[in-house]
């Protein structure tokens, strides 16, 4: 028999005040793109502020892509978890969260 297993997050929740800060080199993708300008280009600096402006330019990225036809409309608050999957792979290597070391 096999046992039936969950993913489960090892991750912390991370405080919405929490103060984000870009420490690599370039973007390596376009997800991580849109955060860099998120940050940059909106000058986001709390982690709640960066999940709701980097869903929003994922968001705005895909619509222009696929066009309005495409109705991707309805999947908008997808995003934001997006968002913070983004986030996550990329704190510690691009992406500092929290207080600085």
């Amino acid at each position: 028999m096999h046992r039936l297993t969950l993913p489960v997050s090892s991750q912390a929740l991370v405080p919405d005040g929490a103060q984000v800060t870009w420490t690599g080199g370039p973007p390596p993708d376009e997800d991580a793109l849109v955060v860099w300008q998120a940050l940059n280009d909106d000058r986001v600096t709390t982690y709640a502020a960066l999940v709701e402006r980097a869903g929003e330019r994922l968001f705005r990225r895909d619509l222009d892509a696929l066009g309005a036809a495409a109705d991707i409309g309805f999947l908008r608050s997808f995003y934001a978890a997006y968002a913070r999957q983004v986030i996550a792979g990329l704190a510690g290597t691009l992406l500092r969260i929290g207080a600085p070391a």
